[in-house]
């Protein structure tokens, strides 16, 4: 099959990570992958060097950017794929407009739920959504929020395809790592470490995570907290900036430091004693898979499908208390043995990235031809 997979950045993203596995399997297993990007912001294109995977960075110069849309319709109309993928607002605003016409069966994703359109994106979405032919949502929550995106779809054309993880390349990974976290921070040895992985927007709810982390070395002088994504610095970002402000007034900030986009994710919360979300809202979150695939225990927020995800049920923190939360760290950090095996277990059986590639092909094949 050739496939195209539209995007507008190949940068550090939950839908980033997914198009950069989904599509280097696809290539392992014999097809033809073409990702297009609608700007030329793509940090992450080393990963996907002497993979077979074919990159494309293009660059959005206005909102509305006809020259851009002219672009994308040359590329399609050349490289002819079966299907075209995209995902996110702008590449499936962008890809509805280039593909008219053209014959193609075009998809849009859905990543996240429980969000609204901004005015212009609203506009935007309304006029074109009759363009798509199908929807594919990372959860099953996102694939309820999608339906009332999309009212002139039928429901047989949404579908979930979860987040998939190479579980035999992160074992790889962790086994030729020469990575010490501790070392690397400087860190005495008998500390303990909770990690959480998120840009920092109001999605993700770093106010109640900073408040995790206080609470959680006060209670544990030995507690380092890290928190892997932005980097805390003074922002024109209103969110930002009243994150870093609240940072300042930390009581322990010293114990609780932020270091930015790594491209060793997986090496690092291997080396964690725990994880934790503390999302408002999300679709399937990478960095609970990534967690569970090194056999790291994760606790989250209650959001989107993460019950299901969960190895047990007491990880999930429903009512956001953040006693409540650090209580549940500290289970898991003293049962981290035990849910240590569980966790890679599921992760094999529901989210490998063979299964997730195997699972979005079956969902390709309803549409091609």
């Amino acid at each position: 099959m050739n496939i195209i997979k539209v995007n507008s950045s190949l940068s550090y993203g939950g839908a980033e990570t997914q198009i950069i596995n989904m599509s280097k399997e696809l290539v392992k297993q014999g097809h033809t992958v073409t990702i297009i990007t609608t700007n030329d912001n793509v940090p992450r294109s080393s990963e996907l060097v002497n993979t077979g995977v074919n990159l494309i960075a293009l660059k959005k110069s206005r909102k509305l950017d006809f020259a851009l849309i002219r672009e994308l319709r040359k590329l399609f109309k050349k490289i002819r794929p079966d299907i075209i993928h995209a995902y996110l607002y702008d590449a499936e605003f962008f890809s509805r407009l280039a593909a008219i016409g053209l014959n193609i069966p075009l998809i849009n994703s859905e990543r996240n739920d429980a969000y609204k359109f901004n005015t212009n994106q609203k506009i935007g979405h309304v006029l074109t959504r009759h363009l798509v032919d199908a929807v594919v949502a990372n959860s099953h929550a996102g694939c309820t929020h999608a339906k009332t995106n999309y009212p002139n779809i039928n429901n047989s054309n949404f579908h979930v395809v979860w987040n998939g993880i190479d579980v035999e390349k992160v074992a790889s990974r962790i086994k030729d790592s020469q990575f010490n976290l501790k070392a690397e921070l400087l860190f005495d040895s008998s500390v303990k470490i909770a990690v959480m992985v998120a840009s920092i927007k109001p999605q993700k709810n770093h106010e109640l995570a900073l408040k995790v982390a206080e609470k959680l070395i006060s209670l544990d002088e030995n507690w380092r907290v890290l928190f892997i994504g932005d980097k805390l610095t003074d922002s024109k970002d209103e969110y930002k900036t009243k994150i870093t402000n609240m940072y300042k007034e930390l009581t322990h900030k010293e114990q609780i430091l932020y270091l930015g986009n790594r491209n060793d994710v997986v090496e690092l919360l291997h080396q964690a004693d725990v994880s934790f979300l503390t999302s408002h809202h999300e679709g399937f979150p990478n960095t609970a898979l990534e967690s569970m695939a090194v056999g790291t225990p994760v606790v989250t927020t209650s959001f989107s499908d993460i019950k299901r995800i969960a190895v047990e049920p007491w990880l999930v923190n429903d009512d956001h208390n953040v006693d409540k939360f650090v209580e549940i760290l500290i289970k898991a950090e003293l049962q981290r043995e035990e849910l240590f095996q569980k966790s890679k277990e599921w992760v094999n059986s529901h989210c490998s990235i063979s299964i997730t590639v195997q699972n979005l092909l079956n969902v390709y094949r309803l549409y091609v031809n």
